[in-house]
């Protein structure tokens, strides 16, 4: 049945092809949809369309927010996403709003309908709740940090999961910023927006950061910085959710995590509104397609987190994640080495001509460039996480793995601060922050090549196995721990998929 019905496909293609060559007007035209927001070059739409819809998708940059009109308006498109900052001023355009559209006041997904009217949809508040089962929310104070259109699709989004009581964060300049009196902040209040600095949002059990501050590339900021809010003064904090999906982990849920609190990124709302989205432009029932989204996340994952590896100097790190990096098929990145390369001498002769502290920040930078880019397998000096800053870099866009070796059988030849200090007070100084910042904790008790050989005279080997088989097993050992090694990334990966598509509390 399905062979008969591709055939059929197949002459019907054919046969259209042949009229429109013999100049009887028949096209096969392909649709169009795209992105448009003010700054889109690092968006992950392309790419997730590409794997929901099988169509064409653009990314239209617009600077310039009076050209809108004349976008939506391009001839060939049926469609578009809206992002930041036209969620709400694109509504001025539309002929048509849904309900929900409506009730929201900002949109995020045009549709062309077939008279060429413009009809706004609002798919946000859809992925938002996909994050969620309802009795996690239901009861609950939730604060939305921002007051823009996401905003906007996040408190109807927790309104409809029965949140008792929400509010929005303003930055304050437009609330009278000069009047902090108890009347002030109740009339504020009345409208269900505080500023940063009032204390009547900070009971709240589930923080929502709706705003851009984070964002790659102007990553490793918090909203709550420039109020020097600490997510440990939120003492009843329960969830923290980033709408940002890139970087992976913002600063706002690495802070958050060493709170203790629970954390959800924003990629899977960008894959469920994604394929509401694409249900809406053509025409389908809005089904909720668990098998598509989370095989669209695992990939999209894979494709974005590189593999970091920490540990003591020593420990393995480098020799392990080469051959990770060949096992996985990716690049592979030895942060000594590219500072090595850079300054075209040695660590050892770095450290004794500038000084440590030196060294340190040519690491850091190193650290910074390499970490912005993706699917990558980098291993990291021993010290790198010696700094606060190095640790959210590594930790930004990266499942990191924790090489941990027995100090008795690391290796300190070449490693100056390891036969200065010794391994055992190096290992006691660093063993928490190495734990602190790994996703996944791996032993390496291991001596690579050292199994014992019994010959074997039925066997015959080749010239380079016979002469050095104590090589050949180190091979053989340290790519089968390798791959070890990127089954646990990729496990990691799946449980990430689990937390983030099928929802907290499911």
């Amino acid at each position: 049945m399905g062979n008969s019905a591709e055939s059929d496909l197949i002459k019907l293609l054919a046969a259209l092809g042949e009229k429109q060559a013999k100049g009887q007007g028949v096209f096969i035209e392909e649709k169009k949809y795209g992105l448009i927001g003010g700054s889109v070059s690092h968006s992950l739409s392309k790419k997730l369309h590409g794997l929901i819809g099988g169509y064409a998708y653009s990314l239209i940059e617009l600077r310039d927010g009076t050209r809108l009109g004349e976008v939506l308006h391009m001839a060939g498109f049926y469609g578009f996403n809206i992002t930041n900052p036209y969620k709400e001023a694109v509504m001025e355009y539309l002929d048509e709003l849904s309900e929900e559209a409506d009730e929201i006041q900002a949109v995020n997904t045009v549709k062309v309908l077939p008279d060429g009217k413009l009809k706004g949809y609002n798919t946000d508040y859809l992925g938002l709740m996909k994050l969620f089962k309802a009795e996690v929310v239901n009861g609950k104070k939730v604060a939305i940090l921002g007051t823009g259109g996401a905003s906007l699709s996040a408190a109807y989004a927790m309104k409809k999961l029965g949140a008792r009581d929400i509010v929005r964060i303003s930055r304050g300049w437009e609330l009278s910023p000069e009047d902090n009196s108890e009347s002030a902040c109740s009339s504020r209040r009345s409208r269900d927006i505080c500023r940063y600095d009032d204390v009547c949002w900070r009971d709240a059990e589930i923080i929502i950061n709706a705003t851009p501050i984070g964002m790659f590339p102007d990553n490793g900021k918090s909203p709550l910085d420039a109020y020097d809010i600490k997510l440990a003064d939120l003492g009843h904090a329960e969830i923290a959710v980033d709408l940002i999906y890139n970087p992976h982990r913002t600063k706002f849920m690495q802070d958050a995590e060493a709170e203790g609190i629970k954390t959800i990124g924003g990629l899977g709302m960008l894959i469920w509104q994604g394929i509401y989205a694409r249900d809406i432009w053509e025409g389908r029932e809005m089904e909720a397609d668990y098998l598509l989204a989370a095989s669209v996340m695992e990939r999209l994952l894979r494709e974005q987190l590189n593999l970091v590896t920490v540990g003591m100097p020593g420990s393995g790190k480098s020799s392990i994640s080469r051959q990770v990096a060949l096992a996985m098929k990716r690049k592979f990145v030895d942060i000594d080495r590219e500072v090595s390369r850079d300054e075209e001498c040695h660590i050892t002769e770095i450290i004794e001509r500038i000084g440590i502290d030196a060294f340190r920040d040519l690491e850091s930078n190193k650290l910074r460039e390499v970490c912005a880019g993706n699917y990558q397998v980098i291993a990291t000096g021993g010290g790198s996480i010696l700094r606060e800053e190095n640790r959210e870099i590594i930790r930004e866009n990266s499942v990191v793995i924790y090489i941990d070796r027995p100090t008795n059988l690391l290796a300190t030849k070449n490693r100056p601060l390891s036969q200065s200090k010794g391994v055992h007070n190096l290992y006691k100084e660093r063993a928490k922050l190495y734990r602190d910042i790994a996703d996944i904790k791996i032993n390496n008790r291991f001596k690579f090549g050292r199994k014992k050989h019994i010959a074997d005279k039925s066997k015959t080997f080749n010239k380079k196995r016979s002469s050095n088989p104590k090589q050949s097993q180190y091979i053989r050992d340290i790519r089968r721990f390798a791959r070890s090694v990127a089954k646990r990334y990729k496990l990691h990966i799946r449980d990430i998929v689990e937390r983030d598509i099928y929802g907290v509390g499911r």
